[in-house]
């Protein structure tokens, strides 16, 4: 079955082919009697291995009923026999299974192991910040100064806590080549002391998985994560059989991957096919254990490395927060807001919400709702709507959690911040049983897949049969009847009148995550983006960056229009952009913007940031210095859905980015020195002939400018001092005279004459 789809059209006809060749590998074992219908073919294996309750051979004897649909534990029994090779493995796994339901659902009221069951979750509305983050922000101010002095060279008494620039990395989507790529940046920047001046790291699709990665297993070093990486992405395809099968049998494996999905179904919710992706794909770049040693045979649990009482937890990265010590990571989803006539019915907002397609594009005045997702708190700005972390994923009535569950996993909530995955799901669980003989494993994987949709419901059945993973995964809506009506009113229509919510990966929207770095409530200073997008040399970014400020109230404006030598053969040709400065100064939020499709549309709603921002966009760009002759976007095996890395490919994409960064660094440093400088003169209310900065960049040699130290505060009637109407252009904003507050070098490196 071909895996180019509608959400490959970013990818080379290399790279397509690429992963093609690796599916092709990984299932190419496939029985002459196969058939490209899930449940035909695994009823047609599941009788061949015995599963009609006989011998395998029905000598031409007719099914009676009960043979034809035993019961879910007989015929999982009868599908097992001691004549394949992994027999003794596969009853174990499904041993375990048959138990799976009844112990999740013990443990689920089990305070011990989630002690957050006794509490009740609590809707909290406003765009401020929770009480949580608002102490973490003062702890990481305080551990901050100290890094900030070291990074730049200063004396940590020179330096005031409140002077310290509030500075946010962010990471983009694009697969593995993302998550490798911000594993890349952020190691360089641990290494070079940046990481720990950092106040907020956030990351849409593939970088989530980094985030991830780094807070839970990684036990904040980037070094252990990449190392892991190489040791996991290969040779194995995280929903091919062995690796399914590895992870199934591995110590409380089956309990902790397919553990979330019972739960999730005994809240009262459908499962499809993106759960179940979302569950296998994090649960193989997360798994531990060696697959050499075959984990699960012969060894008890507890003496196990990796081994875990319960799933990997969010919340458990306040570990690292609560005391200032790291930075706060959120991860992002979207959620489409569309008119409600256009409801199919009251949990469903499409009639075929296949984003894949395209649908979104067709709604007339519809948009994209951020979706954040801290330690803390889940939820979004636009709608003012927040729930404890702990509590996201239980149902909810007039502002209150109505059932006390344990906190959903986060391999699931990385399926709504990752769900962009290869191809249609169907596709990969079908051939999975193919990949091996006809045996227990073969044939389980089919049945666990369909047995679990059919059980779960006919609609989840259909949605794993036909639908693209993109299809939303379905979650409790928080907001649902939060407000008060007396008996015999009427509700009004809209998101509270919903008890579902579907979210998304955020990268169909914008490709990097600034929306959320640019909450009003954190004061981001400095953003830093790094970019690992396909399109990072077809200059996108202004337009993606251009899209979300507008939507923030800030107009960003290059700095420098530096554009890349036209040799391809020239080991400089990129100089000057592997850290690039756009200048977001405050106006007035224009009444329509251009979209991620190009379409010109009303302005989404958004609180706005009223202070002046300045991005350093780093994308992730080719450099001859640390690999000749390699391009990240267009490698074959670099392509976004590609799940299959060895470790040497992992170890050349992580010296580009790690050679980027190096290459950008002087201009990180410049601004965040004059940011530093600035923030020290508005707390002095200093006037507008403000001291020099000679500082030079190595890079540029240029000597730093004159800064000018902050007017009166700008808000949303900046238009008004930008001399626009609402409608800002570059050209307007070129003209009217405002200018960034404070400033930096030329800010990047200036190539060659020759490469201009």
């Amino acid at each position: 079955m071909p895996l180019v789809g509608p959400g490959h059209t970013s990818e080379t006809t290399a790279q397509l082919q690429y992963e093609q060749d690796i599916y092709d590998k990984q299932h190419s074992e496939t029985p002459l009697d196969s058939t490209d219908d899930i449940t035909t073919d695994m009823e047609n294996k599941a009788r061949i291995s015995g599963g009609n309750g006989n011998d395998g051979s029905d000598n031409g004897k007719p099914e009676t009923p009960q043979q034809q649909r035993p019961g879910f534990r007989e015929r999982i029994k009868n599908m097992v026999k001691d004549a394949f090779p992994e027999a003794i493995t596969d009853v174990k796994i499904m041993g375990g299974m048959a138990a799976l339901e009844s112990r999740v659902a013990r443990e689920m009221q089990d305070p011990k192991l989630f002690p957050e069951i006794e509490r009740v979750a609590h809707v909290r509305r406003g765009v401020e910040l929770c009480p949580e983050e608002l102490t973490f922000l003062d702890r990481r101010k305080v551990r901050a100064r100290d890094n900030l002095a070291r990074y730049l060279g200063l004396q940590p008494e020179d330096v005031d806590p409140r002077d310290v620039p509030t500075v946010a990395f962010g990471g983009s989507g694009g697969g593995f080549r993302a998550m490798i790529g911000c594993l890349g940046y952020c190691r360089q920047m641990q290494h070079a002391g940046l990481w720990d001046c950092l106040t907020y790291v956030s990351g849409v699709s593939g970088s989530c998985w980094s985030l991830a990665a780094y807070y839970t297993f990684g036990h904040t070093s980037f070094d252990r994560v990449i190392d892991h990486c190489k040791q996991r992405f290969s040779p194995h395809h995280p929903l091919s059989g062995e690796a399914i099968r590895t992870i199934l049998s591995s110590p409380g494996g089956a309990r902790i991957t397919l553990g979330p999905l019972i739960q999730k179904s005994k809240s009262g919710l459908q499962t499809v096919a993106m759960d179940l992706y979302a569950v296998f794909t994090t649960g193989w770049i997360f798994f531990q254990n060696d697959p050499a040693t075959h984990p699960g045979r012969n060894i008890h649990g507890d003496r196990v490395a990796g081994y875990q009482r319960s799933w990997y937890r969010y919340s458990t990265a306040r570990e690292y927060t609560d005391s200032g010590a790291e930075p706060m990571p959120i991860m992002t989803a979207i959620r489409h807001e569309r008119p409600w006539k256009d409801w199919k019915d009251k949990e469903h907002p499409f009639d075929c919400a296949n984003h894949a397609e395209g649908d979104h594009k067709e709604a007339d005045e519809a948009w994209f709702q951020w979706y954040e997702m801290s330690p803390y708190e889940i939820g979004c700005d636009e709608v003012e709507a927040w729930v404890p972390t702990w509590g996201f994923g239980r149902p909810f009535k007039e502002g209150k959690s109505t059932m006390q569950l344990p906190e959903q996993s986060l391999a699931l909530l990385l399926g709504l911040c990752t769900s962009a995955p290869a191809g249609p799901l169907t596709s990969y669980i079908s051939t999975i049983s193919r990949n091996l003989p006809t045996n227990f494993l073969g044939n389980s994987i089919h049945a666990l897949a369909n047995r679990i949709a059919k059980f779960w419901g006919k609609q989840g059945t259909e949605e794993f049969q036909e639908h693209h993973p993109l299809h939303a995964c379905n979650e409790h809506n928080f907001m649902y009847h939060y407000t008060h009506v007396e008996p015999g009113q009427g509700r009004p229509p809209g998101l509270e009148n919903s008890p579902r919510i579907h979210l998304i990966d955020s990268g169909m929207d914008n490709n990097c995550p600034t929306y959320v770095l640019l909450h009003p409530g954190r004061q981001a200073d400095i953003i830093i983006n790094m970019d690992a997008s396909s399109d990072v040399q077809k200059d996108t970014f202004p337009e993606r960056v251009d899209q979300i400020g507008s939507r923030r109230g800030l107009k960003f404006k290059k700095r420098h229009d530096i554009k890349p030598g036209e040799d391809p053969k020239d080991p400089n040709r990129f100089n000057g952009l592997y850290a690039q400065i756009y200048d977001g100064i405050p106006c007035e939020r224009p009444a329509t913007v251009v979209d991620s499709y190009g379409r010109n549309v009303t302005n989404p709603p958004a609180p706005v940031h009223e202070r002046e921002c300045k991005m350093i966009y780093m994308p992730l760009l080719p450099n001859a210095k640390a690999v000749p002759d390699f391009d990240p976007s267009t490698a074959k095996f670099s392509g976004s859905y590609n799940l299959v890395w060895t470790a040497e490919q992992i170890e050349t994409l992580v010296k580009v980015c790690v050679q980027n960064f190096e290459d950008g660094q002087d201009v990180i440093k410049d601004t965040m020195r004059s940011a530093w400088l600035w923030k020290r003169d508005e707390r002095l209310g200093r006037g507008t002939n403000g001291p020099t900065m000679p500082q030079e960049s190595a890079l540029s040699n240029v000597a730093v400018q004159n800064y000018a130290p902050p007017i009166a505060q700008v808000s949303t009637g900046a238009a008004q001092l930008a001399g626009t109407n609402g409608d800002a252009t570059g050209e307007q904003m070129s003209g009217s005279g405002v200018e960034p507050r404070w400033n930096t070098a030329v800010g990047a490196t200036i190539a060659p004459q020759t490469t201009l």
